[in-house]
């Protein structure tokens, strides 16, 4: 069964963690996604301008600080990559690697690095043309094709298994050493003689002529060339206009144009911290925006109860 909460945090920085330490004091039931150890204040050697720290601190320790402050408000930790919000659903559904997890309300708060989306080589000249990241959008397009997916957990699970009603083929390439997700699900995709799966694979290469015709994939350290038609990719490689431009409005550079409160414009989903368009970029900005974010869910689930 999928866990619901009231607020899930996308993003372990300050904006996020603030908003998360918000939303718990508030005895909102929180779940906060994130990659350990990642991002601008994780990687800062030494913090002087932040209030309340006179001889000084590490980005890493600081960051410490508020994970294990949010940690005293019963708020959760989820270690895993954000692939997306299924923002039809009710409640809305936060897509990851690991698991996929329902939300009252959520905060985005992923960071200025996120803009790059650091792409497959292949991936941005076939996306459209074979390359896709959702395969109950475009599952319906492969029938009698022989299609891959690619990344690990209950995502590429589910729609997997979705694929087995068009496509011909199904490859797995899992990026993980086991494909984590319900026994029964396993079963029905070992059981499905369409389906194969492969474990510890990362996918190197996409490549075709006008349209995608091949993945170059590295199984167990050795690398093979598959024929594949289309390609679903479940590995985080989105930059944010291909994560947030459903719900939110980005500006040419990439980052999300919001007002005073930190809403998109999708009822219930705030974005906070590095990712909005501003001027100044600091720790204290990032906890200021993650305050009004947190601050703003608390209101509209107040106002939704």
């Amino acid at each position: 069964m999928m866990k619901n909460y009231d607020l899930v945090v996308v993003g372990g920085g300050p904006a996020g963690l603030t908003a998360a330490i918000y939303g718990g004091r508030s005895n909102l039931s929180v779940l906060v996604i994130e990659k350990r150890d990642i991002g601008s204040l994780a990687m800062a050697h030494s913090i002087e301008n932040y209030p309340g720290f006179p001889q000084e601190i590490t980005g890493k320790t600081l960051l410490e600080n508020m994970r294990e402050q949010a940690k005293r408000f019963n708020v959760e930790f989820l270690e895993g990559t954000f692939l997306g919000i299924d923002i039809y659903s009710t409640p809305k559904i936060v897509k990851t690697d690991v698991e996929n997890v329902g939300a009252k309300t959520v905060v985005v708060a992923l960071g200025a690095g996120k803009n790059s989306g650091k792409k497959i080589p292949g991936e941005k000249e076939f996306l459209g043309a074979g390359v896709s990241y959702c395969a109950t959008c475009d599952g319906a397009f492969t029938r009698n094709m022989t299609v891959s997916l690619f990344g690990k957990g209950e995502e590429i699970a589910e729609e997997a298994m979705f694929l087995t009603r068009f496509s011909k083929e199904i490859n797995i390439f899992v990026t993980d050493s086991e494909l984590k997700c319900s026994e029964e699900q396993l079963k029905l995709l070992q059981e499905n003689e369409k389906v194969k799966i492969y474990l510890n694979a990362q996918l190197k290469e996409l490549s075709g002529n006008e349209y995608l015709e091949k993945a170059l994939v590295s199984v167990d350290g050795e690398e093979k060339e598959f024929e594949t038609q289309y390609a679903f990719l479940y590995l985080g490689t989105k930059n944010m206009t291909e994560l947030l431009g459903e719900f939110a409005t980005l500006d040419k550079a990439g980052f999300v144009v919001t007002d005073e409160t930190m809403k998109t414009n999708v009822e219930g989903i705030y974005v906070a911290g590095d990712m909005v368009a501003k001027k100044v970029r600091q720790v204290t900005t990032a906890v200021n925006d993650g305050t009004i974010a947190g601050m703003e869910a608390i209101k509209y689930i107040l106002k939704n109860k």
